[in-house]
């Protein structure tokens, strides 16, 4: 037998060590619901990230301000939005590294069956939602759970804030991608399917390929010990005057309350960063004086 050569060893040996680390991981604290990596062929079939080293600094969000807001600004700088204008801010948002939408992914393993939830998703305000178009520019946060470069500093300004003025705010969910969603979205189903059964999944979950997680700007939230986030203090001080201090750093309610046909009911719990600029220039028109809106 010829010697093992020293990039094949190290080959070897890197992806061991990987599958160790999240093998130990997985025994110790079990796979957080929205984990960047939740089983072992998600290397081949969902390349997530693959072995990486996080910086100790996380990138600040892209924008031309370069930064959030400063904590102190008047949050009557902020425009005010309905629930259909926050959900038309994220789509229309120019959000970095994204993919073009792709082939439905499949749902049940019946194709007549995924067409028939697909029609029903469409008709509650559902909408097809893109990939990361690049992995390798996603941020690791706690506990495997990923996100895109400024949504990740996003994040860690919006939770030091809170905790600056008291709360814990914790991060449940971040990136999935579709074979995540689909295990999400039929967990509580039992097989054989019936499509009464997914009418009513649908007021509280995405099927594959229709999350605004799978982009990677979307996260679940909570404080600990309040199991009704709604009612939460840390939802009463983010949801103040229409959200102000979630949109200093960039982030709105990703299924508001008065959101018409968005998808599921409303979720105070998930929020969608679109970044401080967007925020800004909203109602802004395209010819605008403003410096940081017209391009």
């Amino acid at each position: 037998m010829s010697p093992e050569k020293p990039a094949a060893r190290w080959r070897r040996c890197r992806w061991v060590v990987t599958a160790l680390v999240f093998g130990l991981t997985t025994l110790v604290s079990g796979p957080p619901l929205g984990a960047a990596v939740d089983e072992s062929s998600a290397w081949v079939d969902e390349p997530i990230i693959g072995p990486w080293n996080p910086s100790a600094a996380f990138d600040e969000p892209v924008s031309r301000w370069q930064e959030p807001v400063p904590a102190g600004v008047d949050s009557l700088l902020f425009p005010h939005f309905t629930g259909q204008e926050f959900n038309e801010l994220f789509t229309t948002a120019a959000l970095p590294n994204l993919s073009s939408i792709s082939d439905v992914p499949t749902i049940t393993e019946s194709p007549a069956m995924d067409e028939q939830i697909r029609a029903k998703a469409t008709e509650r305000g559902y909408q097809r939602r893109p990939l990361p178009a690049d992995f390798a520019l996603m941020r690791l946060i706690d506990d495997g759970l990923a996100l895109q470069r400024p949504a990740a500093a996003g994040w860690l300004a919006l939770q030091r804030d809170a905790t600056e003025h008291g709360f814990e705010l914790e991060l449940n969910s971040a990136y999935r991608g579709h074979r995540y969603q689909r295990e999400v979205f039929l967990r509580p189903l039992a097989a054989t399917y019936e499509l009464d059964d997914f009418a009513e999944r649908l007021k509280m979950s995405a099927p594959p390929g229709y999350s605004k997680h799978h982009t990677g700007y979307a996260i679940d939230i909570g404080q600990p010990g309040y199991h009704d986030f709604g009612q939460a203090p840390v939802y009463e001080w983010l949801s103040a005057d229409n959200f102000a201090n979630a949109k200093k750093h960039g982030w709105i309610p990703s299924y508001p309350p008065d959101g018409g046909r968005q998808g599921p009911v409303p979720e105070p719990w998930e929020l969608t960063y679109v970044g401080v600029e967007a925020i800004l220039c909203f109602h802004q028109p395209h010819d605008s004086d403003d410096p940081l809106c017209n391009g």
